[in-house]
Formats: structure tokens, C-alpha cells, sequence
């Protein structure tokens, strides 16, 4: 189908053994095939990165070396942006080098808050990280049902949401974040693309049916972020 705007996966695990959302290049390759037959334009590929697990410099390392084995033996489409998916830890906002996780050519840092409960000192390093960072809350949909008002604090603190598509299928979730998707801080959708399933990314593009008009803004929200980020 023809769409007048970009289709755009802001949040997905494809690169081949840099987590565990690919085990290596052959099924990193199976995902991009899945991602191409649905029509997507752009896929960001945003690896997990555990500040207290990895160093950023082995980090860094780990992810080049997947993306140049991919480049080299992928087709030419979807284009894909290279950023990272960082965990929240305590004092974030001052780790030096943080720029380098930020979505190529932008300064764009797709965050992953922590399922337990969230600290005073949460919402401090959140509001730091955006006066340097457009910060965009991973999957917002995760937390909703249980962290309702931080969510909202964070987001009147001036960073944006980025929600999982297939979470729209459930009631409840959609109910919570109505008000958030009639905002303008939802900027992206994303698979959070594990495996090379066709049926779980189906449910990603399947949030069109949900949001209708609001789909569309959101896309074109996200082909802004990425207006300046260089592609693999």
C-alpha cells in the first residue's frame, strides 16, 4: 500500500549478535526480509545497552562490528539508522561519551526506564538528560498501567514517549495512553523487534487500524527526529 508519509520502526533489535534480538547474521538478515515485506521505509536499530554490565567503549566496539558484518550482506532497503536502547541507571545524565549513543547524526537517546519502583533520583537524571538530549522513554506502554503519573511527569519534564505497537491491542493500555497520543509527545512507534517472527511484526503495523489519523503524525513526527541521521 502507498502512503503518502514515511513507515518508520523507531525501536528494533536486528543487529546480528549484538544482543540477544538476533543471534547472528542469518536470522538478522530473515528479520530484514520480514521488515522489507511489510513496506517499512526506515528501521532504527537500537541494541541494548546495560550501563552497569558493558563499558561504552566495548559497547561501541561490539555494535560497529555487527553493523559492517550487516551492511555487507543486506539488501539495499529498508534504510537503517543505528542508535541504542540504554537502560536508566543512576547518574546517566553525567557518563561521559553518552552522544555516542545517540541515533547517528542526531541527538536523539531512545531510554529504557526500570521496571521496579521508580526514584526521586529517576526523574532528576531524566530531566538532566534533556536539557543536552532529545530523549525518547522506550515502549511508555510498559509502565503506563503501573507508573501512570511518572510517566506524565516525565513527559511535562520535557522528554517524549515511544510506544510498542502491539500493546495498542490491548484495552486497557490504549484507555491509559489516549491522552498521551492526543499530546504531541508520543514521536514514535516501534516493533521492539526480537526474532524473526512475521506474525509479531504484523502486530506492530496493525496500530494503524487503532490510532488512524494519529498514525500518520506520529510517522511524521519520527521522519523529523530522523531528518539529519545517517543511514548504514
Amino acid at each position: 500500500m502507498s502512503r503518502p508519509f514515511p513507515l518508520i520502526d523507531f525501536h528494533s533489535h536486528i543487529l546480528p549478535a549484538a544482543d540477544h534480538g538476533s543471534s547472528g547474521l542469518t536470522e538478522s538478515l530473515k528479520q530484514l526480509e520480514i521488515v522489507r515485506n511489510f513496506g517499512v521505509d526506515t528501521i532504527v536499530a537500537t541494541p541494548h545497552f546495560y550501563p552497569n554490565s558493558i563499558a561504552l567503549e566495548d559497547f561501541l566496539g561490539l555494535v560497529a562490528s555487527s553493523a559492517e558484518r550487516l551492511t555487507e550482506h543486506r539488501e539495499s532497503s529498508p534504510r537503517i539508522c543505528l542508535g541504542a536502547e540504554i537502560l536508566y541507571c543512576n547518574g546517566l545524565h553525567r557518563m561521559e561519551g553518552l552522544d555516542a549513543l545517540c541515533i547517528r547524526g542526531t541527538n536523539v537517546l531512545l531510554l529504557e526506564l526500570p521496571m521496579d519502583e521508580w526514584s526521586d533520583e529517576l526523574f532528576y537524571t531524566v530531566e538532566r538528560l534533556t536539557k543536552s538530549f532529545t530523549v525518547v522513554l522506550a515502549h511508555i506502554d510498559r509502565y503506563i498501567l503501573c507508573e501512570e503519573d511518572g510517566i506524565h511527569s516525565l513527559l511535562s519534564a520535557g522528554a517524549f514517549a515511544q510506544i510498542n505497537g502491539y500493546a495498542l491491542h490491548s484495552f486497557s493500555k490504549r484507555r491509559k495512553l489516549k491522552p498521551i497520543l492526543e499530546s504531541d509527545r508520543v514521536v514514535a512507534l516501534g516493533s521492539d523487534l526480537h526474532g524473526a517472527d512475521r506474525k509479531t511484526y504484523e502486530q506492530f503495523l496493525t496500530a494503524e487500524k487503532k490510532l488512524g489519523d494519529t498514525f500518520e503524525t506520529i510517522m511524521r513526527r519520527s521522519a523529523a527526529l530522523l531528518e539529519n541521521a545517517t543511514a548504514l
